[in-house]
């Protein structure tokens, strides 16, 4: 039994090792952190369930069937949702209603366990857990068995809203075989994944250089305004301190914006197109300011680009369902695909792979992360200096910097 012929074929997803009947397949991680299943050929009975429940290897891009039905720039109206979220906080409205309502949530959580930051798939089941599945994590999560418990919950009757990257909503619906009427679903924007091995050598070099111990860390730290800047607690001396980093200053985030720390399939995602495999698609609505100005605050709107803001694409009539609920505690204002795609490239298209990509991650794979870090600060010599004096400037007089260098 063959899973894939090359490794752009998966996107480790592991629908196939929760599908199979007899537990013969396992996850193994190769040189780069990337997870690919392998296949015990003496526990297999070559049932096939395997490939048959692969959706990634399916040719047409359009077989999820999902169009888009409405499109909007949206924002919560709970400031606490909004500041612990990466934009708009919609996906955390959507959750709370669906909590409120007895429902259940499935997302991705970054916790600290056995003195390690993880990425993984957890269920929360009331909103005082809701932050844990909070922000967006630019690793790979691990879903364990977490398809087996949303069919558990969805056969005991309960509402469930599970989020993912496209391919794990996909794969969720694949593994379940059929639709379920309290299934509710939100794919988010996918620029593309990295290893959580890549993330925690980069992690494991800010402990050695700093002499801490870093216990957490948010990818999109709103305290300073809608942006791209990270934020990380570490304990240092038995104290707990935080530090904000501008993600110039970090080779992880340079790596990752230009999509070199990738998974393969990702360069070649059939789900970056304009068919959803979410009722939901959620992401940041970049450049609102320029394309749909009049919606914000500022312009006599109703929604305050400073807090950020979401693009909410509404794929099904279950999505239309979930919308509806919410819409009450949001702030929206109706849009259009092509507007929200103009900065959203992932909506229309797989991320293309870097010219330099290969000699990076072989250079990773030969000398580990240390090297790469070393050869980024290298490649911004003195660009370091002005990004130094970026992280310490507020929010709005990084615009005015950036505005008269562009001039």
């Amino acid at each position: 039994m063959e899973l894939f012929t090359e490794k752009k074929e998966c996107c480790g997803c592991a629908a196939c090792v929760s599908i199979c009947p007899k537990a013969a397949i396992s996850m193994i991680k190769d040189e780069t952190g990337s997870y690919f299943p392998k296949i015990d050929e003496i526990l297999c009975i070559n049932c096939g369930a395997c490939q048959k429940v692969c959706d990634f290897q399916k040719k047409d891009e359009n077989q999820f069937g999902q169009k888009v039905i409405k499109a909007y720039g949206a924002a919560s109206k709970d400031e606490s949702l909004k500041r612990k979220s990466a934009s708009g906080g919609m996906f955390a409205q959507l959750a709370k209603v669906c909590l409120e309502n007895g429902g259940v949530v499935y997302g991705a959580a970054m916790l600290f366990e056995n003195d390690k930051l993880v990425v993984r798939h957890i269920q929360v089941d009331n909103i005082n857990k809701l932050h844990l599945i909070q922000g967006s994590k630019y690793v790979q999560s691990n879903i364990g068995d977490t398809y087996h418990k949303v069919k558990k919950d969805l056969l005991a009757g309960k509402k469930v809203l599970f989020s993912g990257t496209p391919c794990q909503v996909a794969a969720l619906k694949s593994f379940l075989k059929k639709d379920y009427e309290n299934l509710y679903t939100v794919d988010i924007i996918c620029h593309g994944i990295s290893t959580q091995q890549f993330f925690q050598d980069y992690i494991d070099l800010v402990e050695n250089k700093n002499k801490v111990k870093v216990t957490s860390f948010i990818f999109r730290d709103k305290s300073v305004g809608w942006g791209l800047d990270a934020r990380y607690k570490y304990k240092r001396k038995g104290k707990i301190k935080s530090k904000r980093l501008y993600y110039k200053l970090s080779s992880f985030y340079n790596y990752y914006e230009k999509a070199i720390n990738h998974r393969e399939n990702c360069y070649y995602c059939k789900y970056s197109c304009e068919s959803r495999v979410g009722d939901i698609t959620l992401g940041d609505f970049w450049g609102v300011e320029k394309n749909q100005p009049d919606c914000l605050c500022e312009n006599g709107g109703t929604i305050d680009e400073r807090a950020g803001v979401s693009f909410c694409l509404i794929n099904s009539t279950r999505g239309i369902e979930l919308f509806d609920r919410a819409s009450e505690f949001i702030d929206y204002v109706s849009s259009d695909f092509k507007i929200i795609s103009m900065q959203n490239d992932n909506l229309l298209r797989p991320t293309a792979i870097p010219n330099n990509r290969k000699s990076i991650m072989e250079l990773y794979r030969n000398e580990g992360y240390e090297a790469i870090d070393k050869l980024y600060w290298k490649t911004i010599g003195y660009k370091k200096f002005y990004y130094f004096i970026l992280e310490k400037a507020p929010r709005t007089l990084k615009k005015k910097i950036r505005t008269l260098l562009k001039k």
